[in-house]
């Protein structure tokens, strides 16, 4: 069964390695959080406790939180999102093994077959359970399951947490739709990358987070709100583009003037674009309009000399609900290898160049 204190040293080493004290920490509390959609409420109230205490939060009926802080007429919005792809425990067999489903939708053909053999982490009332997603042993079954075992699905799989029975499960306080996320087991790499299941969408979680709590209200020139979004892989309906549910109900809220959504770049969806990792941020725009948002940003990185990578054409259910002619949306996107694998893989020269575009924007 999987150490999890020594997942969790491990973790703390390499982020001594890439990280300033503060940023390391708040990447620390916020990666053990699992938090699939529909489940961000505890990572919500992690980023609570993580802010200053005098900062003002509120929450929509979603569970997205929000900050708010400067005054003017000018308002700013800087969004990320919460959810994380993951599972919740649906059945229990007589002998203690886990049966489990996804939350929403698999973000590609053979997320499910990646996490085989691999160590899940279980999020109960009674705290974190850890467990191995298997399949039976092909040693023992006919040729005909055997056969069907060739190709991994979902159903044939289950999660073992080293119990013999069912009433070892609830003694352990697993119950019925209980969460549950890869392991975050993270693996130092060459120069200053990480790799490990969402890295990349964390990273931007916590990000939000560290540039959130070092703004000086009383010096912003102009309103912004932060904010941590909920439930952004469920997909409202709608007529025109796929609008994720979560950013619709932030744009009701707020309806605001310019935004920028902090989000990840899967570097390995774009072939046709030489965007990669360790490059810098990218700044991703609509491209039906101009930007005096976006230009703003790369005046800085010129600047600054902070490295700037630029994409137009892509599709972001995220920034879909933003989209309007009396609105000023852009991506600014932190480029993520390997995306909803194992072993998504972020260069911190990446990090630490978007925390300081957004400081010197806030500044």
């Amino acid at each position: 069964m999987c150490n999890l204190n020594l997942f969790v040293s491990f973790l703390n080493l390499c982020l001594r390695l890439f990280c300033g004290a503060d940023f390391e920490k708040l990447l620390k509390e916020i990666l053990l959080v699992p938090s699939p959609t529909g489940y961000e409420h505890r990572l919500a109230e992690k980023i609570q406790k993580l802010l200053p205490e005098a900062l003002p939060t509120e929450k929509d009926n979603l569970g997205s939180l929000y900050l708010s802080l400067g005054k003017g007429t000018q308002k700013l919005a800087l969004l990320a999102c919460m959810d994380e792809y993951g599972y919740i425990i649906t059945g229990v067999t007589e002998d203690g093994y886990l049966r489990m489903d996804r939350v929403v939708p698999a973000p590609h053909p053979v997320y499910d077959s990646f996490h085989q053999g691999h160590p899940m982490l279980i999020r109960t009332e009674k705290g974190l359970v850890t467990g191995v997603m298997a399949i039976p042993s092909v040693h023992i079954l006919s040729r005909g399951r055997r056969e069907e075992l060739q190709s991994f699905s979902l159903d044939q799989a289950f999660l073992d947490i080293g119990v013999r029975s069912e009433q070892e499960v609830r003694e352990k306080g697993v119950r019925m739709l209980d969460p549950v996320v890869p392991l975050p087991d993270f693996t130092q790499l060459a120069g200053e990358k990480m790799a490990g299941p969402g890295l990349g969408s964390k990273t931007c979680c916590a990000l939000l987070l560290d540039v959130s709590g070092k703004v000086r209200a009383e010096k912003l020139s102009q309103a912004a709100t932060f904010v941590w979004m909920a439930q952004t892989k469920f997909n409202r309906r709608s007529r025109r583009l796929t609008e994720a549910m979560g950013a619709s109900c932030v744009k009701s809220k707020l309806d605001p003037e310019r935004a920028i959504i902090i989000d990840v770049f899967p570097v390995d969806w774009s072939k046709e674009v030489d965007i990669s990792i360790g490059k810098g941020p990218v700044l991703v725009l609509n491209t039906s309009k101009g930007s005096s948002l976006g230009e703003r940003i790369e005046a800085i990185a010129e600047d600054k000399g902070i490295p700037l990578q630029k994409y137009s054409g892509f599709q972001s259910s995220v920034m879909n609900p933003f989209l309007s002619e009396s609105s000023d949306i852009l991506i600014l996107a932190l480029p993520v290898q390997f995306f909803a694998t194992p072993v998504e893989m972020v260069d911190f020269k990446d990090v630490r160049a978007l925390e300081g575009l957004l400081q010197s924007l806030l500044d």
